[in-house]
Formats: C-alpha cells, sequence, structure tokens
C-alpha cells in the first residue's frame, strides 16, 4: 500500500493551499509521525518536529497551531485509507458468513488483516501510524482528540461484534464485547512492539517474519477466544 498522494491531499484541502505549501505540511507530517511513533506524544516538542521538518516555527505553526493539532493530523491523513482496508475486510468476512462460511478464524482473520499487510508493506510510514495509534490507545489518560479518531473504527468494530454473538449464541453480550477486546488489546501489543518481539527471537524484520508472526498470534486468539466464549456467561 502507498502513502496517501499529494494530490489526494490537496483535494480535501483548502484551495488556497499551494503545492509548496502542501509540501511544507506533508514535510511536518512526515517528521512528527516519526517523532511520536519513537517518543510518543508526551516526549516529542513542537521543536524537534520543527527541526527534523527543516521549518521554523513560524511554518510550523501556520499549519498546526499546536501539538496536539499536528499529532490529529498526523492520524487524519491516513484514517481514509485505514478505514477502506478494514470495510473491505469486513464486508469479505461478513460475504463468507453469508455464504454459509462463518468460522471464528475467519472473523479474527478479518480483525488482523489491515495491520497485517500494513506491517509487512515497505512504506515505513503505515509501521509508524499503527505504532502511534497503540501508543496513544493504550494511554490510561487518553485524549479527547485520540478518542475522537477510534471512534471512526467503531462501527466496523461493531460488526465483529456481531459476527461472534452469531458464532456463540450462549455467551452474553457483556462477554462477547469482553472478548472483542482481548483481541484488540493484542493486536495493539503488536502495533507498539513488533520491532522488540521480533528482536527477542532474533529475527530481521520481513515481510515473512511478520506473517509468521501474525499466524502464530492468529492461532494463540482463535484458541483463546473459543474457550473464553464457550464458557457462556462472565462469573458473578
Amino acid at each position: 500500500m502507498s502513502s496517501t498522494s499529494i494530490d489526494e491531499v490537496q483535494a480535501s484541502l483548502p484551495k488556497r493551499l499551494t503545492s509548496k505549501g502542501l509540501r511544507t505540511r506533508s514535510a511536518i507530517l512526515d517528521a512528527a509521525e516519526r517523532q511520536f511513533s519513537e517518543r510518543g506524544f508526551e516526549g516529542v516538542s513542537l521543536r524537534q518536529i520543527m527541526d527534523e521538518a527543516g521549518v521554523k516555527m513560524g511554518q510550523l505553526q501556520h499549519y498546526f497551531p499546536t501539538k496536539e493539532d499536528v499529532f490529529v493530523g498526523v492520524l487524519d491523513r491516513r484514517l481514509s485509507q485505514v478505514t477502506a482496508d478494514y470495510v473491505a475486510a469486513v464486508d469479505d468476512m461478513e460475504s463468507h458468513v453469508e455464504a454459509g462460511q462463518a468460522d471464528l478464524r475467519l472473523v479474527i482473520r478479518a480483525v488482523m488483516s489491515v495491520s497485517r499487510a500494513w506491517l509487512s508493506a515497505e512504506d515505513a510510514g503505515l509501521h509508524r501510524y499503527l505504532r502511534m495509534l497503540a501508543l496513544s490507545t493504550m494511554s490510561f489518560d487518553q485524549p479527547d482528540y485520540v478518542r475522537s479518531h477510534g471512534l471512526s473504527f467503531q462501527p466496523l468494530n461493531e460488526r465483529i461484534i456481531r459476527q461472534l454473538a452469531r458464532l456463540y449464541p450462549q455467551a452474553s453480550p457483556e462477554r462477547t464485547r469482553a472478548a472483542y477486546h482481548l483481541i484488540e488489546a493484542n493486536l495493539l501489543s503488536v502495533y507498539a512492539n513488533v520491532d522488540s518481539l521480533l528482536a527477542r527471537s532474533r529475527i530481521a524484520r520481513s515481510p515473512a517474519a511478520i506473517g509468521n508472526l501474525y499466524d502464530h498470534l492468529e492461532d494463540f486468539l482463535v484458541g483463546g477466544i473459543d474457550a473464553v466464549l464457550r464458557q457462556g456467561d462472565l462469573p458473578n
């Protein structure tokens, strides 16, 4: 997958933004994405973003007055792409369900497919976006602008939860939702720690290594989620 092109960005921005302005804005977002994915939101300053982007503070704040604005800009520029890919995965899963081919592995694979492809892609920006998303989502003090970004995925997450409920009608809605969140939590951990996970096993990062990691995670989640949902309701 490729990053959003300047032409696509230009189509979504006010007409007053020139080609040079678009390049400057893109450079700022690229620099911010690298910084935030490595150090998290709290560990990055506007000056660090400015220095890496090679712009002056006035230029940076012309496009993004605050650090929060930069962060939102980084998240939002890939939102349409990640959402479209997730929609395609969930649509494909539901088409198999309608054909009578539903099973737990199929549902879990739909949740995992986008990040598996993005982490295997050559575009390092896709990797950084997922790490940024994980670090901000797992924060105990999650700000509103991160929470609102996550709400974009909620309708798709609900479609996954409905399929889990169909597969395990004996489980309560609360238990089914908790099972989905276990899937999500494991994936977020991979986004944030994929390089260290591979390094601990002395495995060089490559598409094949990512594929093997996801194969193992899929087996783990299928077994674990099946055990959780077969138990029925949550204990009091």
